[in-house]
C-alpha cells in the first residue's frame, strides 16, 4: 500500500489531529473541553474512514495491532477502565478515559495510516506541517506577551499566554515538542526550506525562553544534547550544518529572548516572579514556592505504596491526595495533580497500570536504539522522532501533560513515527482488524458523549465558578443545565454543591439539601457539602444542625478560615464558650496561629457574653501587640470591643441593615461617609466598594477597592481581589488578573483559585 494518495491522507489526517493546537476554548472554562471532544471526533470519522476501506487497510491494521507497543498501550486502556468499578468517584473515571481512550486512538489511526509509506515524503510532509504549526504558535506567544506588556505587569504578561494551551507551561511544552521537526527540516531540505526551518526554528526558541518555564529548559537542553549526541553516532557528516544551522539559531534566539526579557525587567515598577532567562536557569530548582514537588512526589508514592494493586482509580488521584494536605495547606488546597504523570500514574492505576505506562517509554526508548544500530532507514527521522517523545517524557516527570489534548497528540504522533521502521511483529492474528474496528466505534462513540458532555459543562462553569468566591448571581435555571458528566469542578468541588449555592440564593432550602445529600460521595475529602449544610440551617435559624455539619467540617479542615469561621458561629449562637476555646485549641494545634484565628474567637466570645469583660480585654490586647501588621482585620474588632464611637456606631449598624435589606447604594453611601469619620480604616472604603459590587455597580465598585486598596494599612489584599472581580464582571480580563495578582502577593485566600479559573 505504497502510493501517494495514501501518503497524502496520512498527512492530512496528520495535520487535522495537530490542528487542535489552535481550536479555542469555544466559551468553555478551559480549552480542553472543546479540543477533547475535537479531537474524539475526527479519531471516529478515521476509524469510519477505515472501515470503508476496510481491505486497503486490513493488512496494516493487523500489523499495528500486533507490536508489543500497542499491546502494552492496550492493557493501559484496558486496565483503566477496568478502575471505573473501584474508583473513588468513578464518573471523574470516565472523564479522564474518554482522554486516554481518544489518544490511544490517535496512535493505531496514524500507526495504520503510516503503513508501508514512502517514509521520507511521509516524513517530510508531517516535518513540513509541524513546522508551520511551530511558526504560528511561536508568532502567537511573541506578538502575545509584546501586547499583554502594554496593559499588565511582566508576570500577567507571561501567564497570559494561555489562549490555545490552558496555561503558559502547556504553551511552553506544546511549542517544545514541535521544535525537533523544525531540525528535520533544516538538516533535510533545500536552500528554501532550510531558511524557512531556521526561521521557524529561531522564533520558536525565542518564544519558548519568553514563556519562564524552567521545565521546558531542561526538556530543550536535554534534547539538544540528544541531538547532537545521535549525530556524533550515527551521521557525523551532518555535524557541522547541524552546529550552523541548528545551533547558531538557538543560541542567536537565546541570546534575544533574553534581551527582550532584560527590557521588559527594567520597565517594572515592582519585582516580578519572573525574570531574564539567566535568571530562571539559575533559580531551577525540583521545588516550586508554595508547593514542593518533592512533597507531591512523595504523597503520590506513600499512596502508591499503600495501595499497589490497584490504586485510587483512573483520574482520581485529585481527591486522594487532599488527605494529605489537610495538616499542611491553609484553605482548601488540591494539588489535582503529582507534577509527575509517572508517579500519578502509579497512584491512579497500582503497580500495572504504572508500569504499562512507564513501558510505552521504555519501548519507544528500546526500538529506538533497535533501529539505530540496524541501520534501518534514515536515522536521522528516528533521532527526531525520539526527541519529540522525550520532550514528553521530560513534561511528564515534572508537569502533567496527560490532560492536555496537544501534548497527546503530539506523543501519538511521535509513538507512530518511532515505530514505522518496525516491520517485523510478534505475531499475526486474522481477527485483529475486525476487532480493531468493533472496538473502535464501542470505545470512541461514548468517549464523544462524555467529550461533549463536559465541554458543555465547562461552558456553565465558566460562570459558574468565577462566582464561587462570591454571591452568586448566575440564574438558576441555567446553571441547573449542568450535565450530571462531570460530577466534580475544575477544583474538585461537587457540581451540585455548586447548584445548591443558586437553591440557598433562591430560599429553596429543600432542593439545596438534596443536591448536597445526591452529590456527597462525589468528593468526600473536604466537606465542601458540610459548609454549605452549616448555611443553609443557620438561616433557618436551626443552630443545633447548622453546629452539627459546621463541627464536621471544622474537624475534617481546621486550617480552612471559612470552617473556622463557621464553627466560631454556630458555638457563638448556641452560647458554647467550652466550643469556641476547643476550635480556637485545635486551629493553634494545626499551625494556624493567625490574626483571623485570634480575631474570630474574640468576636465570638463578645456575642456570648454579650459585651467585653477584663479576659477579653485583656486578650485583645495581646492579639493587637502579637500582630502589629494585622490592623486590617482587627481594628473593627477592637472598635467594638472598646465601645467605639457612638456616630461610628450609629453608621456601622445603618450599612450593615441597608446592605442585608439589599439597598446596595444606600449602604455604600453610609460606609462612605464612615470613611470620613473614621479615615485611619480601610474597611469603610472596601466595604463601600463590596456594597456597589453586590448591586452590580461595578463601575462604582472599582473606585472604592481601588481607594481602599492604595490605603496604607490595607494588607490584606481583598480589595485587589474583588476589584478583579468587578473588572472581570466588566469584561476586563487582563486588568482583573493583574488585580488577583496583586491579591495574590498580599496572600489573599481566594487569589490562585481566580488565577488558576481565569488566568492560567
Amino acid at each position: 500500500m505504497k502510493t501517494t494518495l495514501s501518503s497524502i491522507i496520512a498527512i492530512l489526517c496528520s495535520v487535522l489531529y495537530l490542528a487542535v493546537y489552535f481550536i479555542p476554548d469555544m466559551g468553555g472554562s478551559d480549552v480542553m473541553g472543546a479540543q477533547w471532544l475535537y479531537s474524539s471526533s475526527l479519531s471516529l470519522g478515521i476509524v469510519a474512514f477505515i472501515a470503508l476501506r476496510y481491505k486497503v487497510y486490513e493488512e496494516a491494521i493487523s500489523h499495528v495491532l500486533s507490536y508489543k507497543f500497542t499491546w502494552v498501550f492496550s492493557l493501559l486502556v484496558f486496565w483503566a477502565i477496568g478502575s471505573y468499578f473501584y474508583a473513588i468517584n468513578p464518573t471523574e473515571t470516565l472523564v479522564t478515559l474518554a482522554r486516554l481512550i481518544t489518544t490511544y486512538f490517535v496512535f493505531l489511526n496514524l500507526s495504520i495510516l503510516y503503513y508501508k509509506q514512502d517514509r521520507t515524503f511521509l516524513f517530510t510532509g508531517i516535518a513540513y506541517g509541524i513546522t508551520a504549526y511551530l511558526f504560528f504558535d511561536a508568532i502567537y506567544v511573541i506578538k502575545g506577551f509584546s501586547a499583554n506588556l502594554r496593559t499588565m505587569n511582566l508576570d500577567m504578561a507571561i501567564l497570559g499566554l494561555n489562549k490555545y494551551h490552558g496555561n503558559k507551561n502547556v504553551t511552553a511544552a506544546t511549542l517544545l515538542i514541535l521544535i525537533p521537526f523544525a531540525m528535520y527540516v533544516i538538516m533535510s531540505a533545500k536552500w528554501l526550506g532550510k531558511i524557512a526551518g531556521i526561521f521557524a526554528l529561531f522564533l520558536g526558541t525565542f518564544g519558548l525562553f519568553l514563556m519562564n518555564t524552567r521545565s521546558t529548559y531542561v526538556g530543550f537542553a536535554l534534547i539538544i544534547v540528544l541531538f547532537f549526541t545521535g549525530l556524533i553516532w550515527k551521521k557525523k557528516s551532518a555535524l557541522k550544518p547541524a552546529l550552523l544551522f541548528v545551533l547558531l539559531p538557538v543560541v542567536l534566539a537565546i541570546f534575544v529572548s533574553n534581551m527582550r526579557l532584560k527590557l521588559a525587567v527594567a520597565g517594572q515598577d515592582t519585582e516580578t516572579g519572573y525574570g531574564t532567562v539567566t535568571k530562571r536557569i539559575g533559580d531551577i530548582n525540583i521545588a516550586s514556592e508554595q508547593n514542593s514537588r518533592l512533597h507531591l512526589w512523595g504523597t503520590a508514592i506513600d499512596y502508591a505504596a499503600h495501595n499497589p494493586l490497584l490504586g485510587a482509580g483512573y483520574g482520581n488521584w485529585k481527591l486522594a491526595s487532599i488527605p494529605y494536605e489537610r495538616d499542611r495547606a491553609n484553605e482548601l488546597f488540591v494539588p489535582y495533580h503529582a507534577h509527575n504523570d509517572f508517579l500519578e500514574m502509579f497512584a491512579d492505576l497500582g503497580l500495572i497500570g504504572g508500569l504499562c505506562f512507564a513501558g510505552l517509554f521504555l519501548l519507544l526508548l528500546y526500538y529506538t536504539v533497535q533501529f539505530l544500530n540496524q541501520k534501518r532507514g534514515d536515522e536521522l527521522m528516528v533521532i527526531i522522532a525520539f526527541l519529540a517523545v522525550t520532550s514528553y517524557g521530560v513534561d511528564a516527570l515534572l508537569n502533567f501533560p496527560a490532560e492536555r489534548t496537544a501534548m497527546q497528540t503530539m506523543l501519538s504522533l511521535a509513538a507512530a513515527l518511532v515505530l514505522i521502521p518496525l516491520d517485523k511483529t510478534s505475531f499475526n492474528l486474522r481477527a485483529l482488524p475486525i476487532g480493531y474496528l468493533i472496538i473502535g466505534f464501542a470505545l470512541l462513540a461514548p468517549s464523544i458523549y462524555i467529550a461533549n458532555e463536559t465541554f458543555e459543562s465547562l461552558k456553565i462553569q465558566k460562570f459558574v465558578m468565577g462566582e464561587v468566591n462570591s454571591d452568586p448571581k448566575m440564574a438558576t435555571i441555567d446553571v441547573e443545565k449542568l450535565p450530571d458528566i462531570p460530577n466534580l469542578s475544575s477544583s474538585t468541588l461537587p457540581m451540585k454543591a455548586m447548584l445548591s449555592r443558586y437553591y440557598i440564593r433562591d430560599k429553596r432550602w429543600a432542593d439545596a439539601l438534596r443536591a448536597l445529600d445526591e452529590s456527597e460521595k462525589d468528593n468526600p475529602f473536604l466537606h465542601y457539602n458540610d459548609f454549605l449544610r452549616t448555611s443553609i440551617y443557620a438561616a433557618q435559624n436551626k443552630m443545633d444542625s447548622a453546629h452539627i455539619f459546621a463541627k464536621r467540617a471544622f474537624n475534617a479542615w481546621p486550617r480552612a478560615s471559612s470552617y473556622y469561621k463557621n464553627m466560631i458561629f454556630t458555638s457563638a449562637k448556641l452560647k458554647d464558650t467550652n466550643e469556641i476555646k476547643r476550635a480556637l485549641q485545635v486551629s493553634l494545634d494545626a499551625n494556624n496561629d493567625i490574626a483571623i484565628t485570634w480575631n474570630q474567637y474574640l468576636l465570638g466570645m463578645f456575642e456570648v457574653k454579650r459585651g467585653t469583660d477584663k479576659a477579653l480585654l485583656a486578650q485583645l490586647n495581646q492579639t493587637l501587640k502579637k500582630f502589629p501588621a494585622d490592623t486590617a482585620i482587627l481594628n473593627s474588632t477592637r472598635t467594638l470591643l472598646m465601645g467605639g464611637n457612638t456616630n461610628l456606631q450609629s453608621l456601622t449598624a445603618k450599612g450593615n441593615s441597608l446592605f442585608v435589606k439589599g439597598k446596595y447604594a444606600q449602604a455604600a453611601k453610609a460606609y462612605i461617609d464612615l470613611a470620613q469619620l473614621d479615615p485611619g480604616n480601610f474597611t469603610h472604603l472596601e466595604n463601600a466598594g463590596i456594597c456597589y459590587y453586590a448591586g452590580r455597580l461595578f463601575t462604582e465598585s472599582l473606585i472604592y477597592f481601588a481607594k481602599s486598596e492604595q490605603h496604607p494599612g490595607n494588607n490584606t489584599g481583598k480589595s485587589a481581589y474583588f476589584g478583579g472581580m468587578s473588572q472581570l464582571s466588566l469584561g476586563k480580563k487582563p486588568e482583573a488578573c493583574a488585580s488577583f495578582q496583586r491579591a495574590q502577593l498580599k496572600s489573599y485566600p481566594d487569589a490562585a483559585a481566580a488565577i488558576a479559573q481565569n488566568c492560567k
